[in-house]
């Protein structure tokens, strides 16, 4: 069974897949997932987009589901499940691993919970309920180590995921763009509550930005979001360009951008893309989260730089006023953009080389071949 409760999840896991099927083609997969996991064959009991909710007032909300979820889950894990791979998404996730512990099932985490920066108290919930513990970053390794818990760092997928093929050129005649203009990406998220909520302020700040720079608002949609979500949105500004299913090239020429927080802040910080970053969720969530919280910065891109490099707007600091000043500020001052670029070249070193769902197949093989439960199993 394998579990991964939002879309960056989703797709590592289904690179791990892949991975894993060239060691063991015989394994069966079933589990929790979205597209790319369908795409690799997985029989999903439950889509993402049921589960994917941001924020604890917002669980709160869905309890009632989850618990129904999780239900069925423990009824499946009774089958005759050989494995459990768990993709990040905690909160849920680690509800799962106490379950198939209690019934004997190894359990493997890839891509740990960011347990270093708000969640120390979960570690002892890791050592009770994880087998095999792969991390992203060496640092994570060293995190656990100080807690007496062994992670294997295996890199990060997204080195392999990020591969943009078309020059500059190729890029906007493919999506019709002006060839002169820079652009302004504008990523709001691929939660339905962070589009609801960013992407109508990033448009006002990116049309202001535009017309005094002679720059173009281009909008990058999550595929996985239903339509809907964004319709009312796009109807309002139809003259801004939306790009589908082409992150990673919006990324890569786009001048700067506004990115919410999460995955896609390290993305575009890999691809050295100046950015402001939005982190926005319910008061109750905000509050709670600012006593769990313990670290400086909340977007993944400043923890791998190790310090705040692009500036983060959370709840009440997402302004009009104030992310436009930090935009212009790419556009007016050359030597701070420069510097900017210089700097997220430290996301490149620090997600290692190529091959991260290789190495993190070959551990699960090796690691199931010693619990017995690897070339012998029909399903996992």
């Amino acid at each position: 069974m394998i579990i991964a409760g939002e879309i960056s999840g989703d797709q590592h896991a289904a690179d791990l897949i892949e991975e894993l099927k060239k060691l063991q083609p015989q394994w069966q997969f079933e589990g929790i997932g979205g597209e790319e996991l369908k795409a690799h064959g997985v029989k999903l009991h439950y889509h993402l987009s049921q589960l994917a909710v941001l924020g604890f007032a917002e669980i709160i909300k869905h309890l009632p589901f989850i618990r129904k979820v999780l239900k069925h889950l423990r009824e499946e894990l009774s089958k005759g499940i050989d494995a459990v791979i768990l993709v990040d998404y905690p909160g849920f996730n680690l509800r799962v691993a106490k379950i198939a512990k209690a019934l004997g099932i190894p359990v493997i985490y890839y891509i740990s919970p960011q347990l270093w920066a708000w969640g120390e108290k979960r570690v002892e919930k890791m050592r009770q309920h994880v087998d095999l513990l792969l991390v992203l970053f060496q640092f994570e390794v060293d995190f656990y180590k100080k807690h007496n818990i062994v992670a294997e760092f295996v890199g990060h997928p997204l080195v392999e995921q990020i591969d943009v093929q078309a020059t500059e050129a190729e890029f906007r005649e493919k999506h019709q763009l002006p060839a002169d203009k820079p652009i302004i990406g504008i990523l709001p998220g691929s939660r339905e509550m962070e589009v609801r909520e960013l992407l109508p302020i990033m448009i006002t700040i990116a049309r202001n930005i535009g017309e005094k720079h002679d720059a173009l608002p281009v909008i990058g949609k999550a595929g996985q979001l239903a339509e809907s979500i964004y319709d009312p949105i796009l109807k309002e500004n139809a003259d801004i360009p939306v790009i589908d299913q082409d992150t990673h090239g919006l990324m890569k020429y786009a001048y700067a951008a506004m990115v919410a927080s999460g995955t896609a802040t390290l993305e575009a910080g890999y691809l050295q893309t100046p950015m402001a970053v939005l982190y926005k969720v319910s008061p109750f969530t905000y509050h709670l989260g600012k006593i769990l919280i313990k670290i400086k910065n909340i977007a993944l891109v400043n923890i791998v730089c190790g310090k705040t490099v692009v500036p983060e707007f959370i709840q009440k600091d997402i302004t009009i006023p104030g992310i436009s000043s930090a935009l212009d500020r790419y556009f007016s001052d050359k030597n701070h953009y420069n510097t900017i670029k210089t700097e997220l070249a430290a996301v490149k070193e620090a997600l290692g080389g190529k091959g991260a769902s290789a190495r993190t197949a070959e551990k699960i093989n090796i690691f199931l071949s010693k619990q017995g439960r690897s070339s012998d199993s029909e399903d996992l």
